[in-house]
């Protein structure tokens, strides 16, 4: 499956960490993103988040974009932030090899 990458970001306003409003999203999102990952068969690869920034990244491997973009509006997490997807990215490792072969 392609592997795709994941921005999001959010205001101060709109962080969870201090937005009741979105706080109980959050905890929404949170609480079903498992759930809505393998009904739509998505994998997440590593996720890390630079928390004073308000950005979230994401590696998943997915069906596809839509399938990506499917996760992010069901599970919630689109409600708060503002999403990039990246699309088929792969390991520098894998570039570095074609390169240097």
């Amino acid at each position: 499956m392609p592997i795709f990458a994941v921005n999001m970001k959010h205001t101060p306003e709109s962080c969870p960490m201090f937005n009741n409003d979105v706080k109980k999203k959050f905890k929404e999102a949170v609480g079903n993103r498992e759930e809505v990952k393998k009904r739509l068969g998505i994998k997440a690869i590593s996720a890390y988040t630079s928390t004073l920034s308000h950005l979230i990244f994401i590696i998943v491997d997915a069906p596809s974009q839509q399938a990506v973009e499917s996760f992010l509006t069901e599970s919630g997490f689109a409600f708060w932030n503002t999403v990039e997807i990246l699309t088929q990215v792969q390991p520098v490792e894998d570039v570095i090899k074609k390169v240097t072969a």
